[in-house]
């Protein structure tokens, strides 16, 4: 019995202590009548992607990416935020985490989808499904009022940076691109390789660069080299062109344009330039001409091609060597 006594007395007196520090701490809370959401952050999200095995059978697998980089914004004016940029295709909107900081620690409360309930929301804990636009509601630490903010996220209905092909009527007329056939010309000018210099299979272009120069490139066959086109290039500043300048293949450098194959050169986006064979067979140059590779990403939707061009923004177009002569036209998706 005195032990009972003594352990409530313990009890009793604990319980004194609490009640004195939470009356002093009563006497030293602060509140205030502030109701806004200043940051709104996302965090790690899953996305499920598609991928076709070497036999080419269809799965889906998924990754994660951290998207803190996707800034947000907040329209203080109409009580909005959105994402600035849309988030990557395949991206599960339907579980979000995602951080919010208010004004002056205002408690934040997410509405449910189906009703006018409220749930007290945990930042960078709580799942929130963003398959529609949620109503976040901002409640002031004095309990004067509310807020309420509608949180929309969007996602790319397409991969970036991926060849859309659209086919056109066949009456379409291709847009002209610089360059097509080249004659050498009595003014031009020559490094010491003129006997490298191309003599079949020619084909030529230029663009402009940055600087305000000119960069023409010339490509062909030469009977010196066994597998690989000569490359050529000059640069020209208004009036005044320089010589031209044999581009050696390096001995470790296997991407290189095959001898035996006309191509039509083209200006492309970034600086680049394609070249486009008579197989549809598409191969781009980002170094002006040193190296050539071809990727799924410029994959033709045809196999013979009569005629090809680009344009000034950044569209592939292509004639088809048939009967029909169907005209596509491809674009990269942003």
């Amino acid at each position: 019995m005195r032990r009972i006594f003594h352990v409530f007395c313990g009890l009793l007196a604990v319980s004194l202590m609490l009640t004195s520090c939470l009356k002093s701490d009563d006497d030293d809370v602060t509140t205030y009548d502030d109701m806004a959401i200043k940051t709104f952050t996302l965090g790690t999200l899953n996305r499920y992607l598609h991928t076709t095995s070497s036999a080419g059978a269809d799965s889906v697998y998924k990754a994660t990416y951290t998207a803190t980089s996707h800034r947000m914004n907040i329209d203080q004016m109409n009580y909005r935020i959105s994402n600035v940029d849309s988030l990557p295709t395949g991206t599960d909107v339907a579980h979000v985490i995602c951080n919010v900081t208010t004004k002056n620690s205002g408690y934040v409360y997410v509405k449910s989808m189906i009703s006018d309930t409220l749930r007290y929301f945990t930042s960078g804990k709580d799942s929130i499904d963003f398959s529609q636009p949620r109503v976040f509601r901002v409640f002031s630490t004095d309990g004067s009022g509310h807020r309420d903010y509608t949180v929309s996220l969007s996602v790319r209905s397409q991969e970036a940076g991926k060849l859309i092909w659209t086919k056109m009527p066949a009456e379409t007329v291709l847009p002209t691109t610089p360059g097509g056939d080249w004659a050498r010309q009595e003014t031009d000018v020559f490094d010491t390789n003129t006997n490298l210099l191309p003599t079949a299979n020619i084909s030529y272009t230029y663009w402009k660069l940055n600087n305000g120069m000119t960069y023409e490139l010339l490509v062909g066959d030469n009977d010196l080299q066994e597998t690989s086109a000569v490359v050529w290039r000059r640069l020209t500043d208004g009036d005044q062109p320089s010589k031209w300048v044999y581009m050696p293949l390096a001995e470790d450098n296997p991407f290189y344009l095959s001898k035996g194959v006309r191509y039509w050169l083209l200006p492309f986006t970034g600086g680049s330039v394609l070249a486009v064979n008579g197989s549809g067979k598409i191969y781009q140059s980002r170094d002006q001409g040193i190296t050539w590779k071809s990727s799924l990403n410029l994959a033709s939707p045809v196999t013979a091609v009569a005629a090809a061009a680009t344009d000034n923004e950044g569209g592939i177009w292509l004639r088809e060597a048939s009967e029909a002569g169907s005209v596509w036209y491809g674009k990269m998706t942003k």
